[in-house]
């Protein structure tokens, strides 16, 4: 059996727990079982709305190290061989601690390459993964997955979807499952002001743990270009039927690679900001910077950047072009074969 231990709730965001659900999917298409821990309920209601196992282990989720005899015993209990993690909240000590008392295997999955972790498998599926040094910061008995090419897209990615490249008049809007930091009003409210958008249809992304719904209904209530779309299951078909993207960092920006969609992305926390500032040094993207540092300057240029783009056919055009290949959606079958 496999295991996985993640979180999601309003800090950590739904982005590890979605995607360890879609490893999921993959490894009980491959005959093996799958058991979720997780560290309370609020993270327990996405894998339960899924309909996979799961254990409490009644946690900390930014403190697991208390949790490591609770989950070494369910560990044993349900004859689980290897286990993926998947949090920032991870750390070497905590896996060395978890090792002395169990004997699966462990898969680590990675954003960042900080610290060495003691685990079997390293998983980093970030564009700039190969330029971390994972080669020499580990052995050759742990098992590297580096690379977009092992992105756990949801399957509909894989999907082939008719596409017409016509001058924009659809953009996708999103921040992430939450956007914690509340920027989707301040970005509407600068395409609202920008006449030369007038005539641009905005789809705007929120996920289920966001707290601003109520605040952006109002918005597009009183606008004829702001449509809200909330929890999105077909994400790739939406994507399909738009033009160009603005979106924060993270997973969501390979999705919009493996679309082709032309993005204009930010980053709204730190794990963001490799990702953001390669898409962009490489001309794939066009970064409007860390959101942090200064609302307004970010804003300005995602509404600048987006008026521009909209009757650039030549940018949209190369855009595409340097997004072919990057992936292909067939990452989380990667993933669960390596794994199994």
């Amino acid at each position: 059996m496999l295991g996985i231990r993640t979180d999601a709730n309003k800090i950590a965001a739904t982005g590890h727990v979605m995607r360890c659900m879609t490893i999921a999917d993959e490894v009980k298409k491959l005959g093996k079982d799958v058991i979720f821990f997780v560290a309370d309920e609020d993270s327990a209601s996405f894998v339960k709305e899924r309909g996979f196992i799961y254990k409490i282990l009644g946690s900390s989720w930014d403190k697991p190290v208390d949790e490591i005899n609770k989950l070494a015993e369910l560990i044993k209990e349900h004859d689980v061989d290897t286990v993926l993690f998947d949090s920032y909240s991870f750390d070497a000590e905590y896996f060395e601690k978890l090792k002395a008392v169990c004997d699966s295997r462990f898969v680590y999955m990675d954003d960042l390459c900080d610290q060495k972790m003691p685990v079997d498998t390293i998983i980093n599926y970030n564009i700039y993964a190969n330029d971390l040094g994972y080669n020499e910061k580990y052995d050759e008995d742990v098992n590297l997955l580096l690379g977009p090419v092992y992105a756990p897209l949801r399957p509909q990615f894989s999907e082939v979807y008719e596409k017409k490249y016509n001058i924009p008049s659809n953009v996708l809007v999103c921040a992430g499952g939450g956007d914690v930091i509340d920027i989707l009003f301040d970005i509407l409210t600068g395409i609202e002001s920008e006449p030369a958008l007038k005539k641009v249809d905005f789809h705007v992304v929120i996920g289920s743990m966001s707290d601003n719904e109520k605040d952006l209904m109002r918005l597009a209530f009183c606008s004829d270009n702001i449509f809200i779309h909330r929890n999105v299951t077909e994400m790739a078909k939406l994507m399909s039927e738009c033009d160009l993207a603005v979106s924060a960092g993270g997973t969501m920006l390979t999705e919009l690679c493996c679309m082709k969609i032309p993005t204009i992305e930010f980053a709204i926390a730190d794990n963001q900001l490799k990702n953001t500032s390669y898409y962009a040094e490489h001309g794939i993207m066009i970064g409007a910077g860390d959101i942090r540092e200064s609302r307004q300057a970010v804003v300005g240029r995602i509404v600048r950047n987006t008026a521009e783009l909209i009757s650039d056919k030549k940018k949209l055009a190369d855009m595409r072009a340097k997004m072919e290949g990057i992936c292909d959606g067939s990452g989380a079958k990667r993933i669960a074969e390596a794994i199994c």
